[in-house]
């Protein structure tokens, strides 16, 4: 007995899926518009929200509102700060003494940069920082465990990037040194950086010949000094009275973080209309085009709805058909967008940051949820809407003037 293959009815959504598998230079073409879309305002807007935390986090925790370095090396301070970029610089220890003692200061603690350079000594090019835990509080705010007791000299606190867990060993200048502490992510420099006690920071720089000069009196010296004011004080005022009594003495210049996260802002709203901006162009572009694509091809169209329109089909089972392949061309196109652009910004996302040389976090992965199901909401709009005229105008011609038209 023979049986018959089962036949699958025709249906409306196979008959969209059949239509653009049917002409798949087309369909990649309108998907691909789409998908540039929707990676674009994905990945921008992910972007933008992690520069965001990351400078949030920054002026929450920091901590100082003035850093004194000597005259010339703002600019490689906000480096070290921003991207961790190793660098080396001295001013005369003793001046954290004498501006403790200025009215509106609150809290004065030093800080020593040592660059690791790419050499046999390290395991790696990273920032080594000698600091005060005495005095400190620009470090223990991040930290993600406090240390319950003093930082031995052969002790060390590391960023949340270095590749070593509480109790590692790290080695610098061959030196090894046990990991006390690891701190969170700050989306700084000081992921990429490693902190130890003062003490073994000048024997570290003492044995591996890293000071040239009056090395017996290495320790009169430190690299820059935080500072925090009194909330009834500004800043600028503390500033003023500093370099009124210091600045020609010990030659300074000082980073207002204030100022320097300000101006860090204003160039992420300018970053952030670049994005937006350019994703509205894409989805303009994308409308268009589909738009386009779709008129374009209002003559084949038409003799294939005839015919369907002669076989018994409803007109609202047409536009139904036709608007459902536009709904696929989105829905593909906002996956595989947010996808793409999700793979592009966990692997380069960091990289990225710190080419710009600014502070990031990434974002968390409700935000991302979020962010995701907003974009492909708007997606989802782009070929309908665009192929909108050509459906309708497609569906009011007559069954057989359609079908006429079409030859």
């Amino acid at each position: 007995m023979h049986i018959m293959p089962q036949i699958k009815p025709i249906t409306i959504y196979r008959l969209a899926w059949r239509n653009l598998a049917q002409k798949p230079f087309r369909t990649t073409c309108l998907i691909i518009m789409t998908l540039l879309f929707s990676a674009s305002l994905f990945g921008g807007s992910i972007l933008t929200k992690n520069l965001n935390d990351g400078i949030a986090g920054m002026a929450n925790r920091l901590g100082a509102d003035i850093l004194i370095v000597p005259y010339g090396y703002e600019k490689e301070l906000e480096v070290a700060l921003l991207r961790g970029e190793p660098s080396t610089f001295y001013l005369k220890a003793d001046l954290a003494q004498k501006i403790e003692k200025i009215k509106g200061i609150t809290a004065v603690s030093s800080q020593l940069f040592i660059a690791s350079l790419s050499a046999g000594c390290c395991t790696s090019k990273l920032q080594l920082i000698g600091f005060e835990q005495s005095t400190d509080f620009v470090i223990s705010p991040w930290m993600k465990q406090q240390l319950t007791a003093r930082l031995h000299d052969n002790e060390v606190v590391v960023g949340s990037k270095i590749l070593a867990d509480v109790g590692d060993e790290i080695t610098f200048f061959n030196h090894r040194f046990r990991v006390a502490a690891k701190m969170d992510s700050t989306g700084m420099g000081f992921d990429t950086s490693v902190f130890m006690t003062m003490d073994a920071a000048y024997n570290l720089m003492k044995t591996a010949d890293l000071l040239s000069g009056d090395v017996d009196h290495i320790r009169n010296y430190v690299s820059s000094i935080f500072i925090r004011v009194d909330h009834d004080y500004q800043p600028k005022a503390i500033v003023n009275q500093i370099m009124q009594k210091y600045a020609v003495e010990y030659n300074l210049d000082f980073v207002m973080t204030k100022v320097m996260i300000s101006d860090i802002y204003k160039w992420l709203n300018s970053f952030s209309v670049i994005v937006y901006t350019l994703a509205a162009i894409f989805w303009l572009l994308a409308i268009v085009v589909i738009f386009i694509v779709y008129s374009s091809t209002i003559n084949e169209r038409k003799r294939e709805v005839g015919i369907l329109r002669i076989l018994g089909a409803s007109r609202s089972m047409l536009v139904k058909m036709l608007f459902i392949e536009s709904f696929i061309i989105s829905v593909i196109g906002a996956i595989i967008g947010i996808i793409f652009a999700t793979i592009v910004l966990c692997a380069f996302s960091m990289l990225i940051c710190q080419s710009l040389g600014l502070p990031c976090i990434n974002a968390s992965f409700s935000s991302a949820i979020t962010y995701g199901l907003i974009v492909f909401i708007l997606t989802l709009i782009i070929a309908p809407l665009a192929s909108s005229y050509s459906v309708l105008s497609i569906t009011r011609t007559d069954s057989y003037q359609a079908y006429r038209e079409g030859e």
